[in-house]
């Protein structure tokens, strides 16, 4: 059962790090443009939860399916 899953297990573990990097440029970026460390780490945080919930919701549609 954990073999058969294991593809996707390491599908999700690899869109994570790179949902992770995203939300870690869009924060440098946010920094850079805003200057308020408090702005950047909420639209960084906001949009990384974004990105988390819709890889959760694709998994979750495609396992009901």
């Amino acid at each position: 059962m954990f073999i058969d899953n294991l593809d996707k297990i390491i599908a999700m573990v690899g869109m994570i790090m790179g949902i992770e990097l995203i939300a870690i440029g869009i924060f440098t970026l946010s920094i850079a443009y805003f200057r308020s460390p408090v702005v950047a780490g909420i639209i960084g945080n906001i949009s990384s939860l974004g990105m988390m919930l819709g890889v959760i919701f694709v998994f979750v549609k495609k396992e009901i399916h």
